[in-house]
This record gives structure tokens, sequence and C-alpha cells, in this order.
């Protein structure tokens, strides 16, 4: 555990996270980003203890974040860090991969962090997904384009809302990330929602995706080149 706390330190990022409106422009970085890689978290009840230290999504999240940034620790890269909870609040976190360090002196100092901002009394699913993605789109060298964008979402993505409304508008912003060029992967996907999320990608034209169920041991990555 002591090797996946200083590996979790050297590979993830962070700055502040600011709050957005949808009209508001993005807060990324001055410098122009070759890489914005987002990463959604369930912090709900149901799949809150997936996110513990020992919780096999809390692996796979360090796997995802080892996987593109290992090489990339100078650059101005970007990793926005978000939530899925009761929480109305979805943005948690932002930066690059040497500003985590700073930020959080252990793995267990980021669990408890995104514990103290979430609500897990509920999943607001489909909110949470519109606020993310709009809120990178309002980066033009993500809307544009010019940086490479990747969305993953660790979920089983059961929504507590129930509302039509948050669902279109959460399809409607993939929709515009797809057209983007944006790379989306949606992880411990309860099995009952893989052939409808599956679906939603490809009518949203998402051209690289992977959509992954809870029974999955060891889930593909979509490449993010």
């Amino acid at each position: 555990m002591r090797t996946a706390c200083i590996l979790f330190l050297l590979l993830l990022c962070g700055c502040e996270a600011r709050r957005q409106s949808q009209s508001n422009s993005s807060t990324f970085a001055h410098q122009e980003s070759q890489y914005v890689l987002t990463v959604l978290l369930d912090m709900s009840g149901s799949f809150q203890h997936e996110m513990t230290d020992g919780g096999k999504a809390h692996r796979f999240n360090m796997r995802i974040i080892d996987r593109y940034f290992r090489d990339r620790l100078g650059n101005n890269d970007q990793l926005v860090i978000a939530q899925i909870s009761g929480e109305s609040r979805t943005l948690l976190w932002q930066g690059t991969p040497l500003q985590l360090r700073k930020d959080f002196p252990s793995a267990t100092a980021f669990g408890e962090f995104l514990k103290s901002k979430s609500d897990p009394h509920g999943s607001l699913v489909h909110d949470a997904i519109a606020s993310t993605v709009d809120y990178i789109l309002a980066d033009p060298n993500v809307s544009n384009g010019t940086a490479k964008s990747a969305l993953f979402v660790l979920s089983d993505l059961a929504d507590t809302s129930s509302s039509p409304e948050s669902k279109e508008r959460a399809l409607q912003s993939l929709a515009a990330y797809g057209q983007a060029g944006g790379v989306v992967g949606l992880y411990y996907v309860d099995q009952s929602l893989v052939p409808e999320w599956r679906t939603n990608l490809r009518l949203a034209g998402v051209q690289e995706s992977c959509v992954e169920a809870d029974i999955v041991g060891t889930p593909n990555l979509p490449s993010f080149e």
C-alpha cells in the first residue's frame, strides 16, 4: 500500500477546483495543454466503498493516471477530478502532474478530500456528467480538438434523480463532446445499464469509447493518442 501511495503522489496532478456556471469560460491554464484528462468518480453510497484505498475503482483510478501521465510529469497537461454523489457541486479539483503532490501529502489525504466534498445520500449521475463535460468543452483547446481529451467515469451509473431532463442534458453534452473528438470510458457500470450506455455513446458520435460492466476484472482503456 505504501508503494501505491507513492505512485499515486507522483502521477496525479492538481490545483484548486473552481465552480463554474455554464456561461463562464474555462479555468484551464493559460498555456495550451496537449492532454486534458478528466476522471468522474462515484462517491455515492452504493459505490463509495469502491473508492477506498483497497477498492477496485480506487486502484483503477491510479492505473488510469499511470497510463496517461507516466512520462509527462514536466508537461502542462491537465487533470480534472469531479464527483458523482448527492452533492450538486460536481467539479472538485484541477491541475498539472506536479501540483497534486503539493496539495495532498498522501493518497489517504486525497481520499478524505473526496469524502469531505461528497453527499453519499444520492447519485446525480446525469447532472454530474453534463456539468463535467460542459466544463471540459469550455476550454477552446478541447472544443476545437487541439488538445487530446478523455473522460473516464467510474460509477455504476445508477441515477437517483429519475429526471428525463437531466438525462437529455447529459446526452446532449456527450454529443457535443463526441463532435470535439473526445474519448469516453465508462467503468464498473451496472450490468443492466451497459447496453443502454453503449447505445448512448454510439448515438452521441463518440468515436473512441469503452463501456464495461462491474464484473470485468481488468477493464480496458481506450486509446488516448
